[in-house]
């Protein structure tokens, strides 16, 4: 859901800041007074195309920024960005400078345009503007039509046998292709399997190669120093095992005086047989210790070898081990290749016909939802006018097996009986577009995860008795999502929970456009009017306005509870502290 949105220097907005709640926000306005400025620039938040002529005059850039709701789906894209996830909020900002460069942010860190189109295609749906309809993009027909049939079933049963083939097809790759390179293949793989295999290393030789090294090359020095220390310990009258034998006779005589001196004896006891155990050990190390250069040369010989056999292979003694049971396997399977491919495609075979089957099993089920979709979207277009259109999902089954399944989905749809039927994205009328969108819209209300629906003009080419119709859909629309609507029909507005007046004035000698929120009673009620009769309200059309809102009101049933703009919290906060 758009909770925020912030317009600064784009054609003639100079600064417009306005929130949003649930439910349905209508904004309404005489021509050219900029309320398309808004769905554009909101474009340019889903990614759309930057055009420096939007820029307004006098100014380098132009920004736009919006605050969505963080959904799971934004959550989950945030992580696999890396992007902060700051709590409730998703801030998205663009810029547009003069030069035609853009500059794109998601939570403060900036990112790609392109980027910024992936983490927000399905959050939001304008209908009008095609590039961005994501109901339109006929590679998400497959998608919605899976969702309407709640076939999560069939697709992962599909999509197990599928990843069953991919594994398969890929080991075979690996052992297809040109013979000679193969076989330059299985050479290279020898020379570096010899190469370790002549070596012969262990593992954990290096560490305990290069302690030896360090024994062996400080030998007259670890000599000297345990001797020394042996000396210390019991080699002369002053020596630590003869004071301490000293110690331990004058404190066991006087134990007999006074028996609370036999710990002080037994600590002196325990300490005078680990002095002992010490000397005689130091004395067994200096004996075993020999110089012996032509050790020292060995170990350091075979440690250079090991060392470069490391740095050839960019990665430590483990590792090399590992690479040589990873050598002797590849090495293996390519000297038996002929035995193995026989055997993986004889393995091809059956996963590829369980993924067939699987796969003609989901495209029935696609196949038949693809018939109750239809009808539901046509039962829609008949109550807003467009009765004798045609819409139809054709579900073209294939027999190559696909990540998706079997099939071709798209959408294709007539306005006018006896044209064909054309692509969903070849539709012109921006009014048949929004009505279509709303009729599709209702269809998928229990599976479609966009939460905002802009609908520019949804009222295009109806009137009376149609109008109220298209104002009843959209508001049961809006009643599990968020729908902005731009019109210019007063049975439509009566609908809305909130109401913005886009209206132009002068500042200065400048245009400018601004947002104005109406409050529910008589300035939305003057507002109606003034789309009923025009520059002059006259009293009939006040009469009129108020009679459509207590109609509207018992159609709809009791007010939606939604948030009210706040000067100072909720989205607006949020905006200012970006400025």
């Amino acid at each position: 859901m758009l909770l925020g949105l912030r317009i600064s220097n784009v054609a003639v907005i100079e600064e417009v800041e306005v929130t949003f709640g649930a439910g349905l926000t209508v904004l309404t306005g005489e021509t050219g007074a900029g309320k398309s400025i808004l769905v554009d620039a909101l474009g340019l938040l889903l990614g759309g195309r930057a055009d420096a002529d939007a820029i307004r005059a006098g100014c380098d850039e132009a920004s736009v920024e919006g605050v969505f709701e963080r959904t799971p789906v934004l959550a989950a894209r945030m992580e696999e960005l890396g992007v902060p996830d700051l709590g409730e909020e998703v801030l998205v900002r663009r810029v547009v400078g003069r030069n035609g460069r853009a500059k794109a942010y998601i939570n403060g860190s900036m990112v790609t345009v392109g980027v910024l189109a992936r983490f927000m295609r399905g959050a939001v749906d304008i209908a009008g503007q095609h590039e961005h309809v994501s109901l339109f993009d006929a590679g998400l027909h497959r998608v919605l039509l899976d969702r309407y049939g709640r076939l999560e079933e069939q697709l992962a049963a599909y999509g197990r046998d599928y990843a069953a083939v991919a594994e398969v097809v890929a080991r075979m790759e690996a052992l297809g292709g040109d013979e000679s390179r193969l076989r330059e293949r299985a050479e290279f793989l020898r020379f570096q399997l010899e190469e370790i295999t002549r070596l012969d290393p262990e593992p954990g030789e290096d560490v305990r190669l290069d302690a030896e090294r360090r024994r062996l090359a400080g030998s007259e020095k670890l000599k000297r120093q345990g001797a020394e220390a042996e000396l210390l310990l019991g080699g002369e009258e002053s020596s630590a095992v003869e004071t301490v034998g000293r110690a331990l006779g004058l404190v066991n005589e006087a134990t007999k005086c006074d028996a609370s001196l036999a710990p002080v004896a037994e600590a002196l006891g325990s300490a005078l047989s680990e002095l002992e155990e010490a000397q005689r050990r130091l004395n067994r190390y200096v004996e075993g210790l020999e110089s012996d250069p032509a050790r020292l040369g060995e170990v350091e010989d075979r440690l250079d070898a090991l060392k470069r056999l490391c740095r050839k292979h960019a990665t430590n003694l483990e590792g090399v081990l590992q690479k040589r049971d990873a050598l002797e396997t590849e090495l293996s399977t390519l000297d038996n290749r002929q035995e193995v491919l026989e055997q993986l495609a004889r393995e091809r075979k059956a996963v590829e016909e369980r993924a067939r089957r699987s796969g003609e099993a989901l495209s029935r089920a696609r196949i038949a939802c693809a018939g109750t979709f239809g009808v539901q979207v046509r039962e829609g277009l008949g109550q807003l006018a467009l009765g004798k259109a045609a819409f139809e999902v054709r579900v073209t089954p294939g027999t190559q097996l696909k990540a998706e399944g079997l099939d071709e989905v798209e959408f294709f749809f007539s306005a006018n009986p006896g044209e064909p039927s054309r692509p969903l994205a070849r539709v012109a009328s921006g009014g048949e577009a929004s009505r279509l969108l709303l009729a599709l819209k209702r269809a998928l209300a229990d599976s479609d995860g966009c939460g905002c629906y802009i609908l520019d003009e949804a009222d295009s080419g109806v009137s009376g008795a149609i109008a109220d119709v298209v104002g009843r859909m959209i508001k049961d629309v809006s009643s599990h999502r968020q729908v902005l609507c731009i019109t210019h029909l007063p049975q439509v507005a009566a609908y809305a929970d909130a109401h913005l007046l886009i209206r132009k004035g002068l500042k200065g000698e400048r245009t400018v456009s601004e947002v104005v929120p109406l409050e529910a009673g008589s300035e939305r009620t003057q507002e109606l009017a003034r789309m009923m009769s025009g520059v002059e309200v006259t009293r009939e059309a006040l009469g009129a306005a108020e009679a459509l809102v207590r109609s509207a009101h018992r159609a709809s049933g009791p007010p939606r509870a939604r948030r009210e703009p706040t000067p100072d919290g909720g989205s607006r906060s949020r905006l200012r502290r970006t400025a």
